[in-house]
């Protein structure tokens, strides 16, 4: 979110509605000029409860949910079953490793849409998912590849955890 500043929204194709963007911010650190706060319904589930913070983003028109964990960190789990509550039965996370990781290793993830692009950043760069080091291949986790296709200069992978 802070590095790149999506805008989470759909765009480049012809669309009667915007889906319901959610971000999931801990410490209710988004920026009030994040561009994911201008326009379309938005939700911001946290853990932490700062009311100065959470009033300042409600101005914005985003919603806020607090929804911590032991950890005090947002309960994914109960933010996918308000989602569910509300009707919402498909999501689509555009996220860092540390939050990609989380909703892998909680079992929460379903299918697995990856875009590869055409150049290479080094090992210094984050990687996909925040796991714990491998100590032998026997706890690697195998996918089953539905798709790939070139769009652009870019590669999409639609990949289903295997069983």
């Amino acid at each position: 979110m802070r590095d790149d500043d999506p805008q989470l929204n759909v765009r480049d194709v012809e669309t009667t509605r915007q889906p319901l963007r959610v971000i999931v911010d801990s410490r209710l650190e988004t920026p009030l000029t994040a561009k994911v706060l201008d326009g379309g319904s938005v939700l911001i589930a946290g853990a932490v409860n700062y009311p100065e913070k959470a009033d300042l983003l409600r101005s914005t028109g985003a919603e806020v949910l607090i929804l911590p964990n032991a950890a005090g960190k947002v309960e994914l789990k109960d933010l996918l079953a308000e989602l569910a509550r509300r009707g919402i039965n498909e999501v689509h996370a555009e996220a860092g490793f540390k939050l990609n990781g989380s909703l892998l290793r909680e079992g929460l993830v379903d299918e697995l849409l990856l875009y590869l692009a055409p150049c290479l950043i080094g090992h210094e760069a984050s990687g996909l998912f925040n796991l714990p080091e491998l100590t032998s291949l026997a706890g690697k986790r195998l996918l089953n590849i539905r798709d790939v296709r070139q769009l652009g200069a870019d590669i999409r992978i639609v990949a289903r955890l295997a069983p």
